[in-house]
């Protein structure tokens, strides 16, 4: 992502920069897979906070908003693995708040993958 984009992000989030925890952004703009016609990607991590609430506020503006608290986990392991922070209030609790996801994840992940002769044996 550009500065300038991290910068216009910052600007029209910073109003709820005592709510939430972080914001990041994540998606084909952090991945360098962007096109023409990519959105930019915005996760609010805000476990303190009521995520309907947060979502509403932010509606006016111009992004794929995110509320990582409402999240499958599936989708919240892509937000932890492909991020680039646009703000956090405090870093190591940041990182902190999200292990207990990635160990969550790690417990389940191979329950999300199914093997080629599971698929197979699914048509049986």
């Amino acid at each position: 992502m550009d500065k300038r984009d991290i910068e216009r992000i910052k600007r029209d989030f910073e109003f709820l920069s005592d709510n939430v925890l972080a914001i990041v952004v994540y998606g084909s703009r952090v991945k360098d897979e962007k096109t023409e016609r990519s959105d930019i990607d915005v996760c609010i991590v805000a476990p303190n906070t009521d995520g309907f609430k947060l979502f509403r506020e932010t509606l006016h503006l111009d992004y794929d908003i995110r509320i990582f608290e409402l999240m499958p986990l599936f989708l919240k392991i892509e937000v932890i693995e492909n991020h680039e922070i646009i703000y956090t209030r405090d870093i190591l609790d940041f990182y902190e708040y999200l292990y207990f996801f990635r160990k969550l994840w790690k417990d389940q992940e191979h329950r999300q993958k199914i093997t080629k002769e599971e698929a197979l044996h699914m048509f049986e």
